[in-house]
């Protein structure tokens, strides 16, 4: 790779598009001139063309001196070719001149001294020349021209501002402006690219997103299941509670003794109807689930207490009887309603109540393993690392005035925000509509001459990189 610091100059047919789109002879009789006219100007100020992109000139000098001379010389030689002809029939350049490093890689240009130039050009007026203040502050006492200071204005996808000056247009008639980028739709955007290159990923590719992803994912499921048992949490008997739930239908089918009818009888009918004519090996969660509830609800009703003259005729074991005692003086029934039950039911239901981290942690495993059989959580897990992951790609054009024109107008069209600065890089955010779309991932771009580099998820690149090719010529 070859690098420079030298002063170059860009150089543009104004309004060549437009000419080329609606009289193509016309257009190609204009580069004959500039050919025979311009050529030879920079041949005489030992310019060197590094690089003809249609009508446009980049060319290098060893001398600031010798650039700008030369594109004073071209201006006045252009005025001379133009004198007396019709306007369709005058050739006007626009001229841009900085001094800055270049990158001569493979035929391509890079560097800020060719990002600056060319975007220097179009700020120029037909017939006129546009520099940047290093490249007036290396000239101003040692050539005879007179240049106009502007001041600080952004160029297009350039990170920093640059202060310009102005030597205004040779000619006083009238001239009709091109069209600009801006008002360029779809139709007219045309433009050719050398190639597209995949880079390795900036920071996060797909395989450190899934390392990532899917324990963040298996952790998020858990951390919902939890929640979940919180809020559905009230001191109720968990679906893990009833630890024998054959044996619970078995002794309210056929109750032992007096207690045990009484506490039938306090179940809906339903329930009762259910359990005396479900058979014992057709049990199934459902039917423990609705068991579980009306136990749950007779329990929490305060219903079954040992002052009840029933349930104190049962034979329950003296340090039974000192327990009931303590749960009385906590004045919570349900506890104590809790606590008789397991002890008539034993066995079959748990006299202590399972804490929610008791809870989940009996059922998590089981509800994991139903959730992984959904594929709608495959579904969410391999868009989410989509859109986590981060790719880059490298666009290369013929043309480096290509890269401004596609690289807005695309990123436009898929409803990213103007750009702002960042990390020396522009960085382009989503819209809300973009962020149901996509994903929150915004676009980086860094453009070097006449290639963009771009970073973002994946599926934004792919839909970038789709777009570029689509309308390629």
């Amino acid at each position: 790779m070859e690098r420079k610091l030298t002063a170059i100059m860009f150089t543009d047919i104004v309004g060549y598009s437009k000419i080329m789109s609606t009289n193509e002879k016309r257009g190609l009789e204009l580069l004959d001139y500039q050919n025979e006219l311009v050529l030879p100007i920079v041949q005489n100020f030992n310019g060197k063309i590094l690089k003809r992109m249609g009508d446009a000139f980049f060319v290098d000098f060893s001398s600031s001196i010798n650039a700008i001379e030369c594109a004073v010389e071209i201006q006045k030689a252009l005025k001379k070719h133009n004198t007396n002809k019709d306007f369709e029939k005058k050739l006007l350049l626009r001229i841009g001149l900085h001094i800055g490093d270049v990158f001569i890689k493979e035929g391509d240009l890079f560097g800020e001294g060719i990002n600056v130039a060319a975007r220097l050009e179009p700020l120029a007026e037909p017939g006129g020349i546009c520099m940047s203040q290093a490249f007036y502050e290396s000239v101003k006492v040692k050539s005879d021209f007179s240049a106009v200071r502007i001041g600080d204005v952004a160029l297009k996808n350039i990170l920093s501002k640059y202060t310009i000056y102005k030597i205004p247009s040779f000619y006083a008639e009238d001239y009709v402006e091109p069209v600009g980028n801006d008002e360029i739709d779809e139709f007219q955007i045309d433009y050719k690219i050398k190639n597209i290159k995949k880079l390795p990923p900036p920071s996060r590719g797909i395989v450190e997103t899934s390392l990532i992803g899917i324990p963040s994912y298996v952790g998020l499921m858990l951390i919902t299941m939890f929640l979940t048992f919180m809020i559905l949490d009230d001191n109720q008997i968990g679906k893990q509670e009833i630890t024998n739930p054959k044996k619970l239908i078995l002794e309210l089918k056929k109750p032992k003794n007096k207690t045990i009818s009484y506490i039938k009888t306090l179940l809906y009918d339903e329930t009762r109807n259910l359990i005396d004519t479900i058979k014992i090996e057709s049990t199934n969660d459902s039917i423990v689930k609705i068991i579980r509830k009306d136990i749950n609800r007779i329990i929490l009703n305060g219903d079954i207490n040992y002052n009840n003259e029933l349930i104190k005729s049962f034979s329950f074991s003296e340090k039974f009887k000192e327990e009931i005692k303590t749960y009385q003086l906590s004045k919570d029934p349900s506890l104590e309603g809790r606590m008789i039950v397991g002890e008539i039911f034993q066995g079959s239901i748990k006299e202590i109540p399972d804490s929610v981290f008791d809870t989940f942690m009996i059922a998590s495993p089981s509800l994991l393993f139903d959730s992984i059989k959904n594929p709608i959580h495959y579904i969410v897990l391999i868009l989410s690392i989509l859109t986590y992951t981060l790719t880059s790609i490298k666009i290369t054009f013929e043309d480096i005035r290509d890269v401004d024109k596609v690289l807005g107008y695309f990123v436009k069209q898929m409803g990213f925000k103007k750009p702002i600065q960042l990390d020396k890089q522009l960085v382009y955010k989503p819209t809300l509509l973009q962020v149901f779309l996509w994903g929150s991932s915004k676009i980086r771009a860094r453009v070097d001459g006449n290639a963009i580099y771009l970073i973002g998820n994946i599926a934004i690149i792919k839909k970038l990189e789709k777009m570029f090719k689509s309308y390629e010529v």
